[in-house]
């Protein structure tokens, strides 16, 4: 009985709203402030909606560090960052903060992860890539820094049918030491990264755990196909990342200042996209939830 009980009074307290971003993916949360614990019907219903529109956005959040990796465990649990640029004294290492101002309070002109304007899918060079990333607004420019996302499930969808059929059965190789090398002004691969993500196979058109239907897993740290020579994977990986990056697939989402934004990355490519680094202020923190391996 009690549980009972417990259970129609969560479902009460679950009041929030979900609008719809556009016809791609994405939806934005409303009413519903990520600075309190949430419900346990709250939990299920964002779960259910992030299944369904892949990237949601929560306005106007007033967010601390430790608010937000609490927010990020009801999803699993939070990765380290293993960037040593991304590091920060005083900051807890499951949180990336991501800032352009220098010692003086001002713009230093420089982007603090260039990496991040490739599309590319969230620690996939991991064993086990990771499930979602929760990115917190705390000063965003008045003009440019959006982020892209692309609908790799939406994309395949629409492969021809003969595509799917050849790249169903393919494993794709990623691998973080041919991303940071073949990327353009960022660190490499540091040791430590190497030892706990070696080179590993994941499905080029990977089965999503909760709905069963495949994405299109690629990405900058794609780097070749199992079984196939380097020079025809890398044509075929790059021919599918130009489909799949079409304007028909992709939402843009546009920064308002303590936007959190959360999205699938089973499903979902992402990529930042340029500002003005000496004039415009952008402060992130971002956190990563853990997934599973792949087969």
């Amino acid at each position: 009985m009690t549980s009972t009980m417990e259970a129609r009074a969560d479902a009460k307290r679950s009041t929030f709203a979900a609008t719809s971003l556009g016809p791609v993916m994405g939806a934005e949360i409303v009413g519903l402030d990520l600075s309190k614990p949430l419900s346990a019907a709250d939990i299920q219903r964002l779960q259910d909606l992030l299944i369904e529109y892949k990237v949601l956005c929560f306005r106007d959040q007033d967010l601390s560090i430790d608010r937000q990796i609490a927010f990020t465990k009801y999803w699993g649990t939070p990765l380290e960052h293993t960037m040593a640029s991304h590091k920060r004294t005083g900051t807890r290492e499951e949180v990336q903060v991501a800032s352009n101002v220098g010692p003086d309070g001002k713009p230093n002109g420089k982007h603090p992860d260039v990496t991040a304007m490739r599309w590319h899918t969230d620690r996939s060079w991991r064993p086990d890539p990771a499930l979602m990333t929760l990115l917190y607004g705390v000063e965003v420019p008045g003009e440019g820094g959006d982020t892209l996302f692309c609908n790799t499930s939406l994309a395949y969808d629409n492969l021809p049918d003969e595509t799917k059929r050849r790249i169903d059965p393919m494993k794709v190789i990623h691998s973080v030491e041919y991303s940071r090398r073949t990327g353009t002004g960022g660190p490499p691969a540091t040791e430590y990264e190497l030892r706990i993500a070696p080179p590993t196979p994941h499905p080029l058109a990977r089965k999503h755990p909760v709905t069963g239907k495949r994405a299109i897993f690629a990405g900058c740290h794609a780097w070749k196909i199992d079984g196939m020579p380097e020079a025809d994977g890398r044509r075929l990986l790059d021919e599918l990342m130009a489909f799949a990056t079409q304007d028909r697939f992709v939402y843009r989402h546009k920064w308002r200042r303590h936007d959190l934004v959360m999205w699938d990355n089973r499903c979902t490519f992402h990529a930042a996209t340029p500002y003005d680094t000496a004039k415009e202020i952008r402060i992130t923190h971002r956190t990563v939830v853990q997934g599973t391996r792949t087969n």
